[in-house]
């Protein structure tokens, strides 16, 4: 098993899939952006929140020695979930990456697809009807 696996575990941090949901309905109430999962963001405070995560499952870091340099390098665990959460979601097309969507609206942000935007609304059981009356913007 591997050391971020291990610690995953050990911490008892939400799967994936959940993380993976919350980031596509966090998305879908900042009106399809946000700009960052970085530390001091208040949406990766909101999605904490969202899954309850006590202090030692939101400050836990994972340390990675770089052989080459030979320096340690520290990574906060609960940013680097979401940041495979939203990988993930890139690659099933639901979401864009800021570099992407930098492309089209000159601003460096992660946004939903009209995909993810859909996805938003099954998971919030929002009626396709709805859907034209909300503000939300997305890629494409």
């Amino acid at each position: 098993m591997s050391y971020e696996r291990t610690m995953l575990e050990t911490l008892a941090m939400p799967a994936k899939r959940e993380v993976k949901n919350a980031v596509i309905t966090t998305l879908f109430k900042h009106n399809g952006s946000v700009r960052e999962f970085a530390i001091g963001e208040p949406v990766v405070v909101e999605i904490a929140d969202m899954f309850a995560l006590n202090t030692a499952q939101r400050s836990a870091v994972l340390e990675r020695t770089y052989q080459k340099e030979n320096r340690t390098v520290k990574t906060p665990l609960w940013h680097r979930l979401l940041y495979r959460a939203a990988d993930e979601l890139v690659k099933e097309a639901l979401v864009t990456r800021p570099t992407d969507t930098a492309r089209l609206t000159n601003k460096k942000e992660w946004m939903l697809t009209e995909k993810g935007v859909d996805y938003a609304c099954k998971l919030l059981h929002i009626p396709s009807t709805r859907r034209e009356a909300l503000y939300i913007k997305s890629f494409e």
